[in-house]
């Protein structure tokens, strides 16, 4: 289980139409995987949150040399020892989508080892398959408020129609349209009207909002019974967060922008969210999620894993659910994405309200090496 090679897997597709979220126009969805290899040949994937530049570079460059000839199965030190190496290269940030994408494919080659799936190596499966939301609901170009509210109406309908009965909306629509918290409080009012009562709701604000303003949309989405208000404020406003938390009647979610343990510690401690949200590309791969999830729990909040990746972010957050207590749910992608769809041998889909998790040793997936080579942009 020695390992021999470390490579950095850059996959592109343009998108036939871009869209919008709060803070950003998306025109293309582009992943760097790991591939990890080890002395016998076995082969383990991982994903880094974040543009190809610069993450390919970092991993070919730093992490290979350090992770070449260490043991596969020593994962948590590995995680350990690459957090210390990469805070004393950058000093002031470590790179945690470069951490999550190696911790994610060691994990996949210790389940494959084991002959057993990652969520039996992180403390056993409590269940086949998670309830999910779907998850999309971004913005085409327009100029009008109707033409943005009926195409996020009939996005949702077409979420029902396929089987889900739980949703999440964008909505922080000032930066790229002009228009203020009172037109994101009536898509959340024309989505509610248009699905059944039963259909769970949830809004989405990639961190659009001052403070005063997120308690106005707060207000506007308590009314409409929303479950919870993700990323209302920028993450590094733990105060305001702590703030919005305490006055809400929304639970207050976030955690895609925080990484490794002691961040969602501290966002514990302050009493900033209700709802935490690690993405195992960006907080630091299975072993800082499951932390964070642990933190979460001892101090009474639920954890939903953010996902918005390719199949490998998708196979890894399955597995992770699968362990979790309590009622934990999928953040399930539903905008179009050749790579998320295609690249694994058997793609992830739902089966109602529900998504499997993957029951193949490590993250349980096999990647489909013509979808790689498509969309392969060395």
């Amino acid at each position: 289980m020695d390992i021999r090679h470390v490579d950095a897997v850059p996959l592109r597709r343009e998108l036939d139409e871009r869209f919008a979220n709060a803070q950003k126009w998306i025109d293309a969805r582009e992943y760097c995987l790991v591939r990890i290899e080890t002395a016998d040949g076995a082969v383990g994937w991982g994903e880094c949150w974040g543009p190809i530049a610069g993450t390919r570079e970092l991993i070919a460059d730093r992490v290979a040399p350090f992770l070449r000839g260490r043991a596969a199965e020593g994962v948590e030190s590995i995680h350990g020892d690459l957090v210390h190496a990469l805070r004393s290269a950058y000093h002031s940030t470590v790179p945690a989508g470069a951490v999550s994408g190696v911790d994610l494919a060691l994990w996949d080659l210790r389940g494959k080892a084991a002959g057993t799936p990652a969520a039996t190596l992180l403390g056993g499966r409590r269940r086949d398959a998670v309830r999910a939301y779907a998850t999309g609901h971004f913005w085409p170009p327009a100029d009008e408020f109707a033409t943005v509210r009926e195409a996020v109406v009939s996005e949702a309908e077409s979420h029902v129609d396929a089987g889900f009965d739980a949703l999440k909306m964008k909505i922080g629509t000032r930066r790229h349209f002009g228009w203020g918290p009172e037109y994101d409080v009536e898509l959340v009012r024309a989505v509610r009207e248009a699905v059944d009562d039963d259909v769970a709701l949830m809004a989405d604000a990639n961190h659009a909002y001052d403070l005063p303003a997120a308690r106005r949309v707060a207000d506007g989405l308590a009314d409409l019974d929303v479950e919870f208000f993700e990323e209302p404020l920028p993450p590094d406003r733990l105060d305001a967060y702590a703030r919005l938390t305490a006055s809400s009647d929304v639970p207050i979610a976030g955690g895609e922008c925080w990484a490794f343990a002691p961040e969602f510690r501290r966002v514990a401690d302050a009493g900033a969210a209700d709802v935490l949200q690690p993405d195992v590309t960006s907080a630091g791969g299975l072993t800082s999620a499951r932390r964070a999830a642990e933190i979460g729990d001892a101090a009474g909040l639920a954890t939903y894993p953010h996902v918005f990746g390719s199949a490998v972010a998708l196979a890894a957050s399955l597995q992770l659910l699968a362990t979790l207590p309590g009622s934990p749910r999928l953040e399930f992608d539903r905008t179009p994405n050749p790579i998320r769809e295609e690249l694994a041998v058997d793609p992830i889909r739902n089966e109602g309200t529900e998504v499997p998790v993957p029951d193949g040793p490590g993250l349980g997936v096999e990647i489909d090496p013509e979808t790689l080579a498509e969309f392969r942009v060395d």
